[in-house]
């Protein structure tokens, strides 16, 4: 967007037409229009001049006035409103901890809930409104639970170890508790301004020494932010999953434990956010919440909702909406340039063309 700090200076773009309109209405018969090469500069005027050079005559005076007005715009100050896109998730650490047990092997999701959960990480990852730089870190967890990747911008790092995680690698159970508190440590160990854990699980056969609720509330008094993501329904779904164990094969239904009310509890107990999809368009509507997560938990560890001036204003600039900064750049400097050049072209068509270079 331009602005003008001497708008008034805008009147002297009126100048070239005003002028030409006069010379249009009023005439012009005694003033001289061309002069060849041969004649004087401010020669008489040439009445038979050929037409291509009653066009160049014509073409030097649009030049002219193109350059004044030029010169108008630029004596105007115009200022461009520079933005900067909106804040970044720079400083802001995100861990998911995912369910690989073997449950997770269900295709109640499409194509099962473990690749389903994965495609939500790849869409926050890959997302312009998602990861944006912030450092993504994994956690997966069955009975035991285990660091796939730790918090980095690495983005294409992060998408291989993604890649590594399959259902049954990390023993037969869900500890839940377990996955969530290795999310906290590692987000305790990075120490950003902003951490969130993400909670990936069907929720079924819960396991381990560190209860759910417990992990939650220490993420909360930690300030990071959380989400619990229910992944699964109840009742009889298919399965096809292979021991990574024993490499048997298991492929047909079973019947679901799905959980959602201890997932919802989960969330509370962390003053969270509890969400279960029933498809993979509902993980992907989460990412933006994803965003919006990271932003509260700077402002909830860092008690201000403005700490560091993260989206305050700036000197020079003023607040936009969405948290970017804007600032005014002045852009007469290209408007004079061009007033030069044109300029400069119409005196050479003039001077050249039709009065010599003497």
């Amino acid at each position: 967007m331009i602005s003008f700090e001497y708008p008034a200076a805008l009147a002297l773009i009126l100048v070239p037409p005003t002028y030409g309109l006069i010379r249009a209405v009023l005439g012009s018969r005694h003033a001289r229009r061309l002069v060849l090469p041969l004649d004087l500069w401010n020669g008489t005027r040439t009445e038979d001049a050929p037409a291509i050079w009653r066009l160049a005559g014509v073409v030097s005076s649009l030049l002219f006035g193109l350059a004044w007005i030029a010169l108008a715009l630029a004596a105007a100050g115009p200022a461009g409103e520079a933005g900067d896109p909106p804040a970044s998730n720079i400083g802001i650490d995100m861990v998911f901890a995912i369910d690989a047990s073997p449950s997770m092997a269900a295709s109640d999701l499409d194509p099962t809930r473990l690749e389903a959960a994965k495609a939500f990480v790849r869409a926050y990852v890959e997302a312009p409104e998602g990861a944006a730089g912030a450092s993504v870190g994994l956690v997966a967890f069955g009975a035991e639970a285990a660091l796939a990747c730790p918090p980095t911008t690495d983005y294409a790092t992060v998408l291989e170890r993604l890649e590594t995680i399959q259902p049954g690698m990390l023993g037969d159970g869900t500890a839940l508790g377990l996955g969530l508190s290795s999310a906290l440590r590692q987000l305790v160990a990075s120490g950003d301004s902003g951490a969130v854990a993400v909670l990936l699980s069907d929720g079924e056969d819960n396991v381990g020494l560190v209860h759910p609720a417990d992990a939650a509330r220490a993420v909360a008094a930690y300030g990071a932010g959380l989400l619990v993501v229910g992944l699964g329904s109840r009742g009889d779904v298919p399965i096809d999953y292979v021991d990574p164990a024993t490499g048997q094969r298991m492929s047909g239904a079973y019947r679901s434990g799905f959980d959602d009310a201890a997932m919802s509890a989960i969330a509370a107990a962390g003053d969270g956010i509890y969400r279960t999809v029933a498809d993979v368009r509902g993980l992907a509507a989460l990412v933006a919440e994803l965003r919006e997560l990271g932003a509260a938990s700077v402002a909830a560890r860092s008690g201000s909702s403005g700490a560091g001036n993260k989206n305050g204003a700036m000197a020079g600039g003023s607040t936009m909406p969405g948290g970017g900064i804007s600032a005014k750049r002045p852009v007469g400097r290209p408007l004079l340039m061009a007033a030069m050049a044109l300029g400069a072209a119409g005196w050479v068509i003039r001077r050249l063309l039709f009065g010599g270079l003497a």
